[in-house]
C-alpha cells in the first residue's frame, strides 16, 4: 500500500466517521449523559459504527510507515 492510496482510501472514511460522530452529538442527554435510545438513535449509533469499522480494518491493515507519513503530512504545524 503507498501513501497516495491510504490517503484515497482513508478520507471519506474518516468524514463519515466525523459527520456520523456530529449526528450523535446531536441528540440530548439527561441528568446522568445518557441518552435516551430511540429508532433514531439506533440508526445513527449503527451507521456511526459501521464506518468506525471500516476505519479500524483500514488501520489494522495498513503499514505502521505508511500510518507515520500520513500523520506527518496532515499535521498542519
Amino acid at each position: 500500500m503507498t501513501l497516495a492510496l491510504y490517503t484515497e482510501l482513508i478520507n471519506p472514511i474518516a468524514k463519515r466517521v466525523n459527520t456520523y460522530s456530529e449526528i450523535l452529538n446531536t441528540f440530548e442527554k439527561n441528568s446522568a449523559g445518557m441518552v435516551e435510545v430511540t429508532d433514531e438513535f439506533r440508526a445513527a449509533k449503527n451507521s456511526y459504527e459501521l464506518a468506525f469499522n471500516e476505519l479500524r480494518a483500514l488501520n489494522k491493515f495498513t503499514p505502521n510507515s505508511i500510518k507515520r507519513a500520513y500523520s506527518r503530512a496532515n499535521r498542519g504545524w
